[in-house]
């Protein structure tokens, strides 16, 4: 690995620490309390006093902004970017990544990825049909841990 892939790899890595602390901060603040009253009864929120439409906005902005910050890291990367990037396939990996990890839980996602990634090549070096094993094994994963991968770390409610 050249000394511009490794400086770019720490790059890469500090940037998306940082990214999963500011949204840890962000879920866990008043902000963060206010979206998720919002996602969860809107009539509610406006009635406590807080209107949810400045705050999904707000939202809507800091989700973009990190998108297009990994947007350009990838270009970066890669040196190009192709319409096939927009493929539902692409976007169906990274859902199921988010879907693998637990979407209730700031790491859930980096979980997922890593998880997700690092199956994809252990069974890549495994068989040549290493699809029709990944797929049983995701659905599996879904169905049994309900809050994704990050779930096993937390305390069931008592």
């Amino acid at each position: 690995m050249r000394g511009g892939q490794l400086l770019f790899y720490y790059l890469a890595l500090a940037l998306m620490l940082l990214a999963v602390f500011i949204t840890y901060k962000i879920v866990n603040s008043r902000f963060g309390m206010v979206l998720r009253a919002a996602k969860s009864n809107d009539a509610r929120t406006r009635a406590v006093g807080f209107s949810p439409y400045p705050y999904r906005l707000a939202a809507f902005v800091i989700a973009g902004a990190m998108c297009g910050l990994a947007g350009a890291l990838y270009a970066n990367h890669t040196n190009y970017i192709t319409p096939g990037l927009m493929s539902w396939q692409q976007s169906g990996d990274l859902m199921f990544m988010v879907i693998l990890g637990g979407m209730a839980s700031t790491a859930g996602p980096v979980i997922g990825t890593f998880a997700l990634i690092l199956l994809e090549e252990l069974l890549k070096g495994w068989t040549e049909y290493w699809q029709v094993v990944l797929g049983p094994l995701l659905v599996l994963s879904v169905i049994f841990f309900k809050r994704g991968l990050a779930g096993m770390f937390y305390k069931p409610d008592a």
